[in-house]
Order: structure tokens, then sequence, then C-alpha cells
């Protein structure tokens, strides 16, 4: 077991004398020198125990900065991906009406080009009923103006049968 030793124990540590002993100024001059080597070892050791601890509140904090920092990278992570998957839905979402109204559109336009080309059909129709019955009157005129002319060449004949 180990005593532990103050500088102080050791100044007043005092030891009996015998015949022939140690000389005292000797001893207690060099229980001096060991006790102050004692209290500079004690003193740095004391230093080195608040350094350590300082040491260790440093290391302690850039700890938790440490942790506040990869939380900080984690949520901003998770928010990124969160964005990414946002941005993501909400561009199928414009996709998706972007295809819903083109083929409204086309679906439209489709209606329209329908109606239109049975309109066309039903024009051309009419165009060809009313051609046919232009050329119908025009035949007739012809017929009526052929007879008038028949008649008229008649007439003439009478006219020259009666001069």
């Amino acid at each position: 077991m180990i005593v532990k030793l103050t500088p102080q124990d050791i100044l007043t540590q005092t030891f009996a004398t015998r015949m022939r002993g140690f000389d005292r100024d000797e001893v207690k001059s060099f229980l001096i020198q060991v006790a102050e080597a004692l209290e500079g070892e004690i003193q740095e050791k004391e230093a080195l125990r608040r350094d350590f601890a300082r040491a260790q509140e440093k290391l302690t904090h850039f700890e938790r900065r440490e942790q506040v920092l990869r939380d900080t990278l984690v949520s901003a992570q998770k928010f990124s991906k969160e964005i990414e998957q946002h941005a993501q839905k909400e561009s199928e979402l414009i996709i998706k009406e972007a295809e819903m109204k083109g083929e409204q559109l086309l679906n439209g336009a489709m209606g329209r080009m329908k109606e239109l080309s049975a309109e066309i059909r039903n024009l051309k129709f009419k165009r060809r009923e009313i051609e046919d019955d232009l050329v119908h009157m025009l035949n007739s005129l012809k017929e009526m103006i052929e007879s008038y002319r028949e008649q008229d060449a008649e007439f003439d004949k009478v006219e020259y049968l009666g001069k």
C-alpha cells in the first residue's frame, strides 16, 4: 500500500536520534529539498489535472458540436430528399395534367375535325345538288331556247311562204 505524503508531512517528520546518527542539519536540508520537489510535483500534477479537465471539457464541447453537425447534416439530407420527392411528385402531377389537357385538346380537335368533315361532305352534297339543278335548269333553258329557235324557224318559214 502506497502512503500519500504531503510536503508538510515531510517537513514535520521527526526521527529518533541515536548515537552516531545522521547530521540533523543535513537531514533537515534534504527533507526540505524533498518536500520542495514533492510540492513541485504536486503542483505540476494539479496543473496537469486542470489542463486535462479543460481538454476534457473542450473535447466534450467539440463532441457535442460534432453531434449537432451530424444531426444537422442528417436533417439536411432528409429535407433534401423530401424536397426531391416532392419535386418529383409535383413534376409527375404537372406531366399528368399536361397529358390530360393534351388529350382533351386532341379529343376536341378530333371532334371538331369530324364535325368539319361531316360539314364538308354535306356542303359537297349540296354543291352537287346545286350543280345538278343548274345542269338541269341549263338543259331546260337550252331546250327552251332550242324550242324558241325552232318556233322562230317555223315562223320564218311561214312568213317566207306568205311573202
